[in-house]
């Protein structure tokens, strides 16, 4: 078996072996993990900085030793037709942008929570704003952002209850911050969501673009990559929680490669998992995570057949 060099144990290690899976399963191939350099912590304080939150203790570790995690690996669905279609992607420090800062004081805001009514929440495009818009202040926590130009507004439910799952929806109030982390398919955006200005925590929820439906994915980031890692990276994975459900294609693909992952699945959410199981679970340890490693002229990782 070929040695490892630290670079790419280190991705073996982060990724839980997902190559070494793959390397398995026929017709996969073109497995490549792209290395990146690490974030200087300036990187991290300006970002935390700008935007009056803070990185959670496990996603800045994962920062500090990589700036993202690129993974792909294609499908040969013929003889001379093979696709990249498996995709995992955590992206750069400065990709993760805020998606909504405030919502904008509303007298009723407690009558409607009380009775259910949604009220609309504006969204501002964070490519739009300028950097000052979002730089970090004392006073942060008492701004109100008017809306603008620049801002669409969408209907969110404010009323706190539950998604599909049994999970409870997120409360929107005016001190909440959400950032996109992905965009999956054009119809859903992966969103980290801070309850307060200043705080250290978040969790992850995917935001249905068609009905603004909030469906929730993860309580931190190292519950997100482990479950990106448990679905292989298969395309739009994602969408298996949520009301629209897969493409026909990816579908497919589930069924061909993991048909486990679509057994159930409505009831998956929900479910408990034995402290004792049979096969046991792999879990994703932070401690993997390394400050810096050392930059070589190879920029991608090629794990061959």
């Amino acid at each position: 078996m070929k040695k490892l060099s630290p670079d790419e144990a280190f991705y073996e290690n982060l990724t839980l072996g997902l190559g070494s899976v793959l390397n398995s399963v026929p017709r996969v191939s073109n497995i490549i993990c792209e290395k990146r350099e690490p974030c200087q912590k300036t990187q991290v304080m300006t970002w935390e900085q700008r935007h009056g939150v803070y990185l959670p203790e496990d996603m800045k570790k994962f920062y500090l030793s990589t700036d993202g995690l690129l993974l792909h690996w294609s499908y040969q669905y013929g003889v001379n037709d093979t696709r990249r279609v498996g995709y995992i992607n955590i992206p750069h420090l400065v990709q993760i942008t805020l998606l909504r800062e405030n919502v904008e004081s509303n007298v009723q805001h407690t009558a409607n929570v009380a009775s259910g009514v949604p009220i609309a929440t504006c969204i501002s495009d964070s490519s739009k704003r300028s950097s000052s818009d979002t730089s970090f202040s004392t006073n942060s926590s008492a701004t109100i952002v008017s809306v603008s130009t620049s801002m669409s507004c969408t209907t969110v439910a404010a009323n706190p209850s539950k998604d599909q799952w049994g999970h409870p929806l997120p409360i929107i109030g005016p001190k909440t911050k959400i950032f996109e982390f992905n965009t999956v398919n054009d119809v859903a955006k992966v969103c980290l969501i801070y309850d307060t200005t200043g705080s250290n925590t978040l969790k992850i929820y995917m935001l249905e673009l068609n009905g603004q439906k909030w469906v929730f994915l993860a309580d931190n980031f190292s519950e997100y990559l482990r479950m990106a890692i448990a679905h292989l990276g298969l395309p739009y994975w994602e969408l298996c929680f949520s009301s629209c459900g897969l493409p026909s294609w990816t579908e497919q693909l589930f069924l061909l490669l993991a048909p486990h992952l679509l057994e159930e699945r409505e009831e998956r959410r929900a479910r408990i998992v034995d402290p004792a199981p049979e096969r046991p679970y792999n879990s994703l340890d932070a401690n993997i995570f390394r400050f810096k490693f050392k930059a070589t002229n190879n920029k991608n990782v090629n794990v061959k057949r």
